[in-house]
């Protein structure tokens, strides 16, 4: 974490100088950077899926609803690193549907998991088929 923390560092403080002179290249060291930090954070999310995967064999939850909550937390991620590249490179417009699609995406994906919820209550209340 602590070659993770120095590269932003460095990064940054190598974009802001140059974005003063060259703005365009210094835009270019921030997006490069942010892709090689992402690329990093991509690496790190194997342990995170191993241990997930864990969880849901001790569990007995149905392996869909794991992938469809893994989906969402990549929606997630997804949207906040571009929605930050869009704000640093000025586009608050892009940045702000990005979001909007963002959200619309977590709750298309999540849909399947709200409709067995209506189901179980349905069964439940002894409406069910």
């Amino acid at each position: 974490m602590i070659q993770v923390a120095l590269f932003g560092i460095i990064a940054s403080l190598a974009a802001m100088k140059i974005k003063s002179i060259r703005p365009e290249i210094g835009l270019a060291i921030g997006l490069v950077s942010a892709l090689i930090l992402a690329g990093y954070a991509l690496n790190q999310m194997k342990e995170v899926l191993d241990v997930f995967d864990t969880i849901r064999s001790y569990s007995g939850i149905p392996k869909d609803y794991f992938q469809i909550l893994l989906k969402l937390i990549g929606i997630s991620f997804l949207c906040e690193i571009t929605t930050n590249l869009c704000r640093d490179a000025g586009q608050e417009t892009i940045a702000k549907q990005i979001e909007l699609i963002g959200k619309l995406s977590i709750l298309a994906v999540s849909l399947p998991i709200f409709r067995a919820f209506l189901e179980t209550i349905q069964k439940l209340l002894g409406k069910g088929t």
